[in-house]
């Protein structure tokens, strides 16, 4: 049980590390709002910690929930926190509220 946590930890350190490593120099991937990214790395962790039981593999939830989380970091917000809204739903999970800005992704154009 502890390994699993342990794998858990370093999956949402990794998934934050590469949120904080997003290149600024791509227009096809904007760089996500910090608060909104926040908020998805929020809703994934009480999903890992409350809803993810470590026995019941094949619900589908896991890969709902990273999926979510990867989109989340590619700008995909609005998809991403109903997602985890659902996921964290099913599981009886209280759901904290969002962020008070528009959920848009925030990049600069630069023309080639």
């Amino acid at each position: 049980m502890t390994d699993c946590v342990g794998v858990s930890g370093r999956l949402l350190a990794l998934a934050l590390i590469c949120a904080v490593s997003v290149s600024t120099g791509h227009a096809a991937n904007p760089e996500p709002a910090p608060q909104w990214l926040a908020y998805c790395v929020k809703l994934y962790s009480l999903w890992n910690r409350y809803g993810h039981h470590p026995t019941f593999h094949h619900t589908g939830q896991r890969a709902r929930a990273e999926l979510a989380l990867h989109r989340c970091q590619n700008g995909e917000f609005v998809a991403s926190v109903e997602t985890l809204d659902v996921v964290l739903e099913h599981n009886l999970v209280a759901i904290p509220p969002a962020p008070d800005i528009p959920p848009t992704p925030q990049f600069a154009f630069t023309p080639h």
